[in-house]
């Protein structure tokens, strides 16, 4: 065996170890992965990196959906449905990326920044989008610095922000008594539980909050 048959063999299963790879371990050895290239065939779930990050490290991407790369949709703005980005936002939380199955899913109690939100995991094995599953996860506070709180202040205020109303497709994704959503621009408190309908469809379902 020649040395780049050697070196050729050593990059493949190195490539195939790093794959097993949690985001948060991906971070440590970003160095690893390859750089994305146009006119590349990509496997979603595969990672790749493009740019630094606002810490000076590689970028890294999760490949969303399968495709060949072409070189005028480069990974980040604009093309978020090919690619996730993931890492740390500028106060160190992990950016939300979607995970390809159970080895990578966020558990209880992990912390994320979702499109300058931070949520918290309220279930194990959590592999939705928090606007895909608000069930799943619980607001913790926007990333962007808002009021100064006033003098002696108690209790925290209610967030002002809350996320779009998604369709259910199940039991699994109703909402309950209590969840508030945002629906055509104005916020909507369900007021029972397995409610898969939007205000518009069934009133009674939700009660508007001021």
């Amino acid at each position: 065996m020649t040395r780049l048959q050697a070196a050729e063999q050593l990059r493949k299963a190195l490539q195939m170890f790093v794959k097993t790879l949690t985001d948060a371990e991906a971070l440590e050895v970003a160095t690893v992965y390859p750089v994305w290239a146009s006119q590349t065939s990509y496997s979603a779930g595969d990672i790749i990196s493009h740019g630094v990050n606002n810490l000076g490290d590689p970028q890294l991407y999760k490949v969303a959906q399968s495709h060949v790369s072409q070189s005028q949709y480069p990974p980040g703005a604009g093309t978020e449905s090919l690619y996730t980005a993931f890492g740390l936002n500028d106060s160190g939380v992990p950016l939300w990326a979607q995970p390809s199955g159970a080895h990578d899913a966020y558990n209880i109690g992990d912390v994320v920044d979702y499109n300058g939100t931070l949520y918290k995991s309220t279930i194990n094995g959590n592999v939705w989008a928090p606007d895909v599953y608000p069930a799943g996860w619980e607001l913790v506070e926007s990333t962007e610095p808002g009021p100064e709180p006033e003098p002696g202040g108690g209790e925290n205020p209610e967030p002002t922000e809350y996320p779009e109303f998604v369709q259910p497709t199940g039991a699994h994704d109703a909402y309950s008594v209590g969840d508030r959503v945002t629906y055509n621009g104005k916020v909507y408190e369900s007021t029972m539980d397995g409610n898969v309908y939007s205000p518009d469809a069934y009133p009674a379902g939700w009660k508007e909050v001021a």
